[in-house]
């Protein structure tokens, strides 16, 4: 398998403390969401066992390094180093990438903002949550507003974290999108994270890239799942009743339905999604119309896997953008007239760095993409 190169720094003052090659076994990026990391090394001399001892779960991170770029940077949360019954010293770590830290914090003062454009309740959120020298990690805020404006509450007696709390403000009807991009500044040669938004999604909307099979693409799948879906939504919030000696009954949303779904002939499925600390109804209804217009019908979550080659790069900071994706293969032939029957474009919302085992040492990346139908 082959090695990638990462360097290992202190979480919070970004202090190089040494350099590894690692075995990647598990390296995503994602829109919101932390993506997972994995790697493993065998420490075949002391040299390599004292780098080893230098990674402290949730005390360091690793900048992993793809080309001349940072594909990302992950706090690790779990080590093991180990020994088998042959006398082989090896070690094992796993982690998550930066978006992870707010989901680490939780809100322990009640924090309320009323007719505040919903980035700067974003920006309000990481700000107090970096208030503290020893949750301050650099983080760099993008400026600007959305034009959307929201009223939220957040109280300390809800026990929840930063991270979900963000998370649920990007994801209602007319939300945003929002991740952490890793580099290094190109003043100071120093390692920079920045949180960058986009409204209503991030990505570039003039560009569209092509990729082909034949051409970079090397695998696809795709999946066709309608166990999370519905056509009519309603979601359910808190109740308003603080008396715990009487009746109450949780705020609960208009009901919203896919008419178009429904008059094709589709079967009428409900769903009912819970956000237990939501007591205003116009939260609750944008949180059922997203999930009315995001998860109707059965979703199409394709998967692609391409490779990279002198003339085709692509990394994590392309995630948003849209992709033309043409397969050619006995699934999707050539049609009548000569021309593909499978041509589509998706935004990619997600990327995997893979390395095949064996003797292939071709690095690939696995793509996901928005669901589509």
């Amino acid at each position: 398998m082959a090695l990638h190169r990462c360097v290992v720094a202190d979480f919070l003052t970004d202090t190089t403390l040494t350099e590894m090659d690692l075995s990647v076994d598990t390296c995503q990026r994602r829109i919101i969401l932390p993506g997972q990391f994995s790697a493993s090394a065998p420490l075949t001399n002391r040299d390599e066992a004292s780098k080893a001892r230098k990674i402290v779960p949730n005390r360091t991170k690793i900048h992993l390094w793809h080309g001349a770029g940072v594909w990302g940077s992950y706090l690790i949360r779990y080590v093991a180093p180990g020994q088998d019954e042959e006398g082989n010293i090896s070690l094992r770590i796993s982690g998550q990438s930066l978006e992870v830290y707010p989901y680490l914090r939780k809100i322990r003062s009640t924090l309320s903002y009323s007719g505040q454009d919903q980035i700067a309740i974003a920006r309000a959120l990481l700000t107090d949550m970096a208030s503290r020298s020893e949750s301050n990690y650099g983080l760099q805020l993008m400026t600007g507003t959305s034009g959307v404006l929201r009223d939220r509450t957040y109280k300390a007696g809800e026990n929840a974290s930063y991270g979900i709390r963000l998370e649920q403000l990007a994801n209602v009807s007319n939300g945003f999108e929002y991740m952490i991009r890793s580099s290094v500044d190109v003043d100071t040669g120093q390692m920079r994270y920045d949180w960058v938004w986009g409204y209503p999604t991030l990505g570039t909307p003039t560009v569209t890239r092509d990729i082909t099979q034949p051409g970079h693409i090397k695998a696809w799948a795709m999946p066709q799942d309608g166990t999370e879906s519905g056509n009519s939504w309603q979601t359910m919030g808190d109740t308003l009743n603080t008396d715990l000696g009487a009746a109450s009954e949780p705020v609960m949303s208009v009901v919203y339905e896919d008419a178009a779904q429904l008059a094709a002939g589709y079967p009428l499925l409900d769903r009912t999604e819970t956000f237990s600390s939501v007591t205003q109804q116009s939260t609750l209804n944008s949180h059922a119309q997203l999930l009315r217009d995001t998860r109707s019908g059965s979703v199409t979550v394709p998967r692609i896997v391409v490779h990279f080659d002198d003339d085709f790069s692509i990394d994590p900071n392309y995630l948003g953008d849209r992709a033309r994706f043409t397969l050619l293969n006995d699934y999707y032939p050539l049609g009548d007239d000569g021309a593909p029957t499978f041509t589509k474009e998706w935004r990619i919302v997600g990327m995997d760095l893979h390395t095949p085992a064996g003797d292939d040492q071709e690095v690939r990346a696995e793509l996901v993409f928005e669901g589509a139908g």
